[in-house]
């Protein structure tokens, strides 16, 4: 039985104390107004011109909202938040004696707003615990197919890292199994519905999915790893069909993803883009037709006669600034030719240095190679971005024209800018990389899913280590361990 949690209702007394101040200030302004201050014995006629009066019209305004909005501050009652027959994780079989306390941290529950969903896919609950202990991380509450719960019988005040960048404000649950089981599980299913309705009115958390960037609402842990990252792999843990059923029987609203809020505004670590917006916010400043470039300084880029790049090689972008470089970053097209790559550049509102075709010939797309590219997300401020024409990084090795042009290219800039022939130090901005460890670090990108992909870390270790540089995999790159990577190094997360 779930003991109903605290309701917003004015007492009588904070309405009666807010009204004998409404009227307090009003009738002390019409005393002014009328001449009348202090005593009786005392008349003091003020004569007040327009402005004054606005002034004072509006610092009683200011006073009166200030003043009375305390009195309308809704706090939860957090003693008396309990969750009825909570199994504590230290009195759980099978997970007596794991080390979890040592992973909490202490938390202010003021903070609480927002509830994270997780679920267990194939995983019973003592084999998903320690997985997540052995991972460094962990979760509030567990409610398996029986309907039991399991957790953390000082969830208020302690927080767990489950989901990176929302865990302080969050409650983690996890229901066993997955959405399509939940719902033939229905004394799960309602002791799930009962918790989460219960937590939300207790401690006044938004029935809705609409607003992730407030942390304010009820999530699923997949639109938290699209807003903050943080997570080792992109299934749809939490499920929003679980939550959209859920949500509806609690009388809270679910928003599909294109209608989350802000949605396609940059922030979000997984990138979702607009092809409309896009084409409305496109107004090219440099490039192709539209700006002069200057004469091409490197001697692995394509030149015309006089010293330019061919007007139709060029993109026309939107001038964001300079850099000085300290790195370079690889990427392939996933386009298998050329110019629809330009035009799919310039659809997307981006920007490369270089383009590299597949017959080995590269040419410069901006004015000048130090016209700020926007191609990877976390590095365009510090590094020259080098496309590179390919379906993919199968395709990619099997161009030997192309791959010697790289070598190439990325010898002569690295020489010229003093850029260290390494991928070690990412953090650091100075070395060679290839875009998936970018992604790796910053997210920003619209393909994203914890695999290697852009243009191959086989493809990056070719180049690397025959040009007399040094590739480190993985493992080796600079604090790979650390949780502050869109896509963490670890082998599970709940």
């Amino acid at each position: 039985m779930f003991t109903p949690g605290p309701q917003f209702t004015p007492c009588m007394e904070t309405a009666v104390k807010a009204k004998h101040l409404r009227e307090n200030f009003k009738k002390r302004f019409r005393e002014s107004r009328n001449g009348v201050c202090g005593s009786k014995s005392h008349f003091l006629q003020l004569d007040l011109n327009p402005l004054c009066q606005n002034l004072v019209k509006i610092s009683l305004i200011f006073l009166i909202s200030t003043g009375c909005s305390r009195f309308f501050v809704r706090t939860p009652n957090f003693a008396s938040i309990q969750i009825p027959n909570l199994i504590p994780f230290s009195e759980a079989e099978g997970i007596k004696k794991d080390q979890w306390q040592k992973l909490a941290k202490p938390r202010d529950q003021n903070l609480i707003s927002a509830i994270i969903l997780h679920n267990s896919g194939k995983r019973k609950f003592s084999d998903f615990f320690r997985l997540s202990v052995e991972n460094q991380f962990l979760f509030h509450l567990y409610i398996d197919s029986n309907g039991t719960i399991y957790g953390d019988p000082m969830f208020l005040t302690r927080e767990w890292t489950a989901s990176p960048g929302i865990d302080t404000e969050s409650i983690h649950i996890v229901y066993e199994g997955t959405q399509e089981t939940l719902y033939n599980q229905n004394k799960q299913r309602e002791v799930l519905q009962k918790t989460i309705q219960y937590l939300a009115e207790s401690l006044y958390i938004p029935k809705s999915n609409f607003d992730i960037i407030s942390k304010k609402g009820i999530f699923t842990h997949n639109q938290a790893k699209r807003r903050f990252g943080g997570f080792v792999d992109f299934s749809p843990c939490g499920s929003e069909l679980a939550l959209n059923q859920i949500l509806k029987e609690i009388g809270g609203t679910f928003y599909e993803e294109d209608d989350w809020k802000d949605r396609f505004v940059t922030g979000w670590v997984l990138k979702k883009e607009n092809k409309d917006l896009l084409k409305e916010s496109f107004h090219p400043t440099n490039g192709r037709g539209i700006t002069k470039a200057e004469k091409i300084i490197f001697s692995q880029i394509e030149k015309t006669d006089k010293g330019f790049t061919p007007e139709e090689y060029r993109v026309k972008y939107t001038f964001r600034g300079k850099i000085k470089p300290s790195c370079v970053v690889l990427h392939y097209t996933a386009i298998p030719d050329y110019f629809r790559s330009l035009r799919t550049l310039e659809a997307r509102n981006l920007t490369a240095s270089i383009m590299v075709d597949n017959n080995g010939k590269a040419y410069q797309l901006v004015d000048v190679i130090e016209d700020r590219a926007a191609a990877a997300t976390g590095t365009n401020d510090n590094c020259i971005q080098i496309e590179i024409v390919a379906k993919d990084t199968e395709e990619l090795l099997k161009q030997p024209e192309q791959i010697q042009k790289v070598k190439d290219l990325v010898l002569e800039l690295t020489s010229k800018y003093k850029i260290p022939l390494s991928n070690e130090r990412l953090e650091d901005l100075s070395g060679v990389f290839s875009h998936t460890q970018a992604k790796k670090k910053w997210g920003g990108s619209i393909f994203l899913n914890a695999k290697d992909f852009d243009p191959g870390e086989e493809y990056m270790e070719l180049i690397l280590n025959s040009i007399g540089g040094k590739y480190f995999p993985e493992p080796e790159w600079k604090n790979r361990s650390a949780m502050d990577w869109a896509i963490l190094y670890r082998n599970f997360q709940p």
